[in-house]
């Protein structure tokens, strides 16, 4: 392999769209399979953070990442959403950001896909956003057991 086919990445726009749909499909009915009284509550131990406040960190990290993509511009303040704070509201902010991400997509292009968060250079935006979804919605698997509901299968896409 060729260093300008290690940098053509496995997937198209297309397909990296549609893979994160998939993932996001998941982590929306996590969200709806938690208890109303533990989304914002619910800690197996600190510092670990509620499940609810996971998911705005997941829902925030959307606009800014995109916009960055999309214009190069990675200053940006992150959206208040101390308002959210139950199910109803939580999952009216996902289904939010859902159709942010479905305006966009079409603004971006392959080759900044590909590229990296200037400030985190390391990072790579539109997978490390998959990836933090992914992450924060394992723990909230764990959570779920806990509290003793069956996470939904992650394999559902």
């Amino acid at each position: 392999m060729t260093e300008a086919d290690a940098g053509a990445g496995i997937f198209t726009a297309q397909e990296t769209l549609d893979h994160w749909r998939g993932h996001r499909a998941v982590t929306r009915r996590t969200i709806e399979r938690f208890p109303d009284e533990h989304l914002f509550s619910f800690t197996p131990a600190p510092p670990l953070r509620p499940f609810g406040e996971m998911m705005l960190e997941v829902i925030r990290m959307i606009p800014p990442s995109l916009q960055g993509i999309e214009t190069g511009d990675w200053n940006f303040q992150l959206a208040d959403m101390s308002g959210v704070q139950d199910k109803a509201a939580l999952l009216q902010a996902w289904d939010e950001a859902d159709a942010f991400i479905e305006a966009r997509w079409a603004h971006l292009t392959r080759e900044p896909l590909r590229g990296v968060v200037p400030p985190l250079p390391h990072l790579r935006a539109v997978p490390y956003l998959v990836d933090n979804e992914i992450h924060h919605r394992a723990q909230g698997f764990i959570y779920l057991r806990l509290l003793g509901v069956e996470p939904p299968a992650f394999f559902e896409r």
